[in-house]
């Protein structure tokens, strides 16, 4: 039997049938985000959507996965509704994972945050690893270098009632900006559900840059 959308194991991430965002205090964003996701795994959710955008998102994902029932179909459409109301900044770039019709999905909030600290590497891991308590208090700090030009930690909740069940948190190098770092703010699903796609998410930050504006 399919498992209803935004329904992942654990709980805590739909409240009367309605997903519920990631509450905890937001970073001091002052940089906008564009991102570029692989379009059969993520599904860019717009802070001001075209006319019909809840209708045609969720036929052509239907399509994309060969669901042919109208349930799945209604399901998502009722998804993507809760996280269009979910409060969130300017400057935020918001991503559902939806890449199998049996699957969990879980939201990735992209966010830009300037690096303030001496740019030394006990500074960065200082300023890292502070932004990973922030989001997932009590988090273990895991170590992350996907590239030569990005690194940084990522952090899981143990407990599937908070709002906010991992984060990574990545300085992005190269940029013709001031040093950055990029922040993976991961809910809708638990921690279980969203650790096995950890890959995936850390490789969303060759597909970011500072958007113009």
């Amino acid at each position: 039997r399919r498992r209803p959308l935004g329904g992942g194991p654990g709980g805590g991430c739909r409240s009367g049938g309605r997903m519920v965002g990631a509450t905890r205090p937001e970073e001091p964003v002052r940089m906008k985000i564009a991102v570029n996701p692989d379009p059969s795994q993520w599904v860019i959710v717009p802070a001001f959507p075209p006319p019909g955008w809840i209708r045609d998102e969720a036929r052509r994902r239907s399509i994309a996965l060969g669901v042919t029932g109208p349930r799945w179909r209604a399901e998502l459409e009722a998804l993507l509704a809760d996280l269009l109301v979910v409060e969130r900044r300017e400057s935020l770039a918001r991503l559902l994972h939806i890449d199998d019709a049996s699957g969990t999905p879980f939201v990735v909030d992209l966010s830009l945050v300037r690096a303030d600290d001496d740019g030394t590497k006990a500074g960065r891991h200082a300023t890292q690893k502070a932004l990973v308590e922030r989001f997932v208090p009590g988090a273990v700090p895991e170590r992350q270098r996907p590239g030569p030009t990005m690194a940084g930690f990522c952090g899981f909740a143990t407990d599937p009632e908070d709002a906010v069940q991992g984060v990574v948190v990545l300085r992005l190098a190269g940029l013709p900006t001031v040093p950055v770092d990029l922040v993976m703010r991961l809910w809708g699903a638990s921690a279980k559900a969203i650790r096995p796609y950890l890959t995936v998410i850390v490789g969303l930050a060759a597909r970011v840059v500072p958007a113009e504006g």
